[in-house]
This record gives C-alpha cells, sequence and structure tokens, in this order.
C-alpha cells in the first residue's frame, strides 16, 4: 500500500533524494522527516543525516512517472 504523502513531503524526500547522508536535513523538514521515517520511506543513516529506502525511492519514481 502507498501512502498519501503531503506536497511538503514529497519536497522532503526530494532533497533526501538529491543530497542523500552528505548534508544534515535541514531543519523546515525536521517533522516531515520523523513522519517519514514512521512510513519507512527513509532511514537514519547518522545524527541528523537520513537517507532513501527502496520504498522512498519507489514513491518518488511514482511521483515522475
Amino acid at each position: 500500500m502507498i501512502p498519501i504523502l503531503s506536497p511538503e513531503a514529497i519536497e522532503a524526500l526530494k532533497w533526501i533524494d538529491q543530497f542523500g547522508d552528505s548534508r544534515p536535513v535541514p531543519a523546515t523538514f525536521s517533522d516531515i522527516v520523523y513522519v517519514l521515517l514512521n512510513e519507512g520511506l527513509i532511514y537514519q543513516a547518522a545524527a541528523d543525516r537520513v537517507d532513501l529506502t527502496a520504498d522512498g525511492k519507489a514513491i518518488l519514481s511514482d511521483e515522475y512517472d
């Protein structure tokens, strides 16, 4: 089942896809990151850094198709 995501969550996924764990997550995404972690779309790579899971990548590919 594919979760319904807000436009802000999609933007956060796009940012994470672009930068991955190479940069700390911007504070503007802090609440969204918590939700995405709970949905299993991202994982904690290090303190204040996250990256996409396979499910997160699938959500983005569905958005672009």
